[in-house]
């Protein structure tokens, strides 16, 4: 593992330590928005520890969530953006959809 890679997992996994506290900070607070707080850690966590991935792919909202960012990497910024939004809304409401 190179000195940079290693280093972009350490700053995924602080900013995601970061936004986990703040979504659920945002959760007691009326007018902060816990879930998309939520949403970025989760992302960002995956992302910087393959066994924290594996852990969150076993649960079904969350699988269902990183299956769909996982299908859209390469796909345009700005269509990945949308999809991460999308993937967002449907794992908040439940949806049984794959």
């Amino acid at each position: 593992m190179t000195m940079t890679t290693l280093l972009t997992r350490i700053f995924l996994g602080i900013i995601g330590f970061v936004c986990l506290g703040l979504g659920l900070l945002g959760l007691a607070v009326p007018l902060m928005p816990g879930f998309l707080f939520l949403g970025v850690a989760v992302i960002c966590l995956a992302s910087a520890s393959p066994y924290v991935a594996g852990k969150m792919a076993k649960t079904p909202r969350l699988g269902r969530f990183l299956n769909r960012l996982e299908a859209g990497k390469d796909l345009p910024f700005k269509d990945r953006v949308t999809l991460a939004g999308l993937a967002c809304v449907e794992m908040l409401n439940g949806s049984k959809r794959s």
